[in-house]
């Protein structure tokens, strides 16, 4: 792990998304994080379906796996948390008010929870949400989201590896998705790119997405993530894309793949 984070740190990453939910991954990092070269701010979550543990107890056990004083985001795992209680966000701003944390939020799923967050005026600074080329559904609340001043950090650009599939190989569940999956991979191949770097380019590009959350699974898929990040979108291939947005939420939430 101390490699793949020198080599991010190389690359200009300054930043770690973990949570308490990911197995051992805050312990991990805790063993490595003070002998790297370079600090990373990190941000990790309040573990969903504990609600017989606080927040401050939840952060406290992060902290101290971590190895970390403070850390620089720390959200709720699911907005059911926040929805169940709202008044955890009072807990979240006291924390932040101590100086334990710079910013505070919710990791969402639905468009409509961001909706009523933002209807509400919840006290968050950071969002976090799905988004790629076929998955544009937060795509209208951005630009308000950027005028209140709350990050957006958007994950699963890749759609959990559907646009690495083959059009004529989909389960049966996908197969509404070919002919827009055929299309992105004849762009891609049209402008000499990888699809990889296309997904994360389209992602890239928008001016109103903070930051851009990708898994690493090894040096290698690291090593991939920074050479796409690195190969520019040609204005009309982000033009192209644009026509893929897809509304058929059987293919855009994963959860729903298994349930067909």
């Amino acid at each position: 792990m101390a490699t793949i984070l020198t080599e991010a740190a190389k690359a200009g990453i300054d930043t770690l998304d973990t949570a308490a939910a990911y197995g051992n991954s805050e312990q991990c990092l805790g063993k490595v994080l003070h002998n790297l070269p370079a600090p990373f701010r990190i941000i990790s979550k309040y573990p969903p379906n504990q609600p017989d543990k606080s927040i401050a107890q939840a952060f406290r056990e992060s902290l101290e796996l971590l190895g970390a004083d403070k850390l620089y985001g720390y959200l709720l795992h699911s907005y059911a948390s926040y929805s169940d209680k709202p008044k955890v966000l009072d807990e979240l701003q006291e924390m932040k008010s101590s100086g334990q944390v710079e910013k505070v939020g919710i990791s969402l799923y639905h468009p409509a929870e961001a909706e009523e967050l933002l209807l509400r005026e919840a006290p968050i600074d950071l969002v976090q949400f799905p988004y790629s080329i076929f998955d544009r559904r937060f795509e209208e609340l951005l630009p308000e989201l950027k005028n209140r001043g709350i990050e957006t950090h958007i994950r699963s650009v890749y759609l959990q590896g559907l646009y690495f599939m083959q059009p004529d190989q989909l389960p049966l569940y996908l197969k509404e998705a070919a002919p827009k999956l055929e299309r992105l991979q004849q762009l891609a191949k049209a402008y000499q790119l990888p699809i990889g770097a296309v997904c994360l380019g389209f992602a890239l590009a928008n001016p109103y997405i903070s930051r851009v959350v990708i898994g690493v699974e090894s040096l290698q898929t690291l090593q991939e993530n920074i050479s796409f990040s690195k190969m520019p979108l040609p204005e009309a291939l982000h033009t192209e894309l644009l026509e893929l947005k897809e509304e058929n939420e059987t293919i855009l939430l994963p959860y729903k793949w298994s349930a067909r």
